[in-house]
């Protein structure tokens, strides 16, 4: 009797976003998976992958949130490792990546940002969690995507970050958040005419 292949994350790649989505140190099911995987499996995610940054445009009926995710960057050593263990592939397979964890060579991605602009202000909303499974579905395409995600080309070429930053890009700030100290509080009640100083 065969089994039935998971609907996301049937790839060793894939599994690894589903596991973000479905955490094993959880104390239940998140209520808002089996929904989450409809709108996923119903195409209502409009992915935007840019880099590590992952923008998932969730829309449900006539409702639509942004969840925003960057993910942690991988090691240098683990990107040279990773070379080696692709050789001449572009496609990372299930064995390379079994290779990779007997290897002692691979940690699981890492969310640094999880981020949406919905009122459920936690970071496993509905629509977080379908940006996840759209992900995976993804990544299940196409491992490689998997990589990306991680920085790997850079890592391996040593040149993430720059010099400032040797162990990678400062994490950007989620989108819906941003610093006061971006915002010049002369120009508040500006009407956006003056540029130079208050009177």
């Amino acid at each position: 009797m065969t089994s039935t292949p998971a609907e996301f994350g049937f790839t060793r790649w894939g599994a690894e976003i589903v596991r973000l989505a479905e955490p094993i140190s959880a104390r239940g099911p998140n209520a808002s998976a089996p929904r989450a995987r409809s709108v996923a499996r119903n195409g209502g995610v409009t992915l935007t992958v840019d880099g590590r940054s992952v923008s998932g445009l969730v829309q449900r009926g006539g409702e639509a949130s942004m969840a925003h995710l960057e993910f942690d960057a991988m090691s240098p050593a683990t990107a040279t490792t990773l070379r080696e263990v692709l050789g001449e592939s572009t496609e990372p397979t299930d064995d390379m990546h079994r290779r990779l964890i007997e290897a002692a060579s691979w940690s699981s991605p890492v969310l640094e940002v999880a981020d949406c602009s919905c009122r459920a202000r936690g970071d496993r909303c509905l629509h977080i969690l379908a940006t996840l499974y759209a992900l995976a579905a993804a990544v299940d395409r196409e491992p490689s995507l998997a990589l990306r995600l991680r920085d790997f080309e850079a890592r391996l070429s040593g040149v993430a970050g720059g010099a400032d930053h040797p162990d990678g890009p400062p994490s950007r700030m989620p989108l819906r958040w941003a610093a006061l100290t971006t915002f010049d509080a002369r120009d508040y009640w500006s009407t956006g005419r003056r540029t130079g100083p208050p009177d």
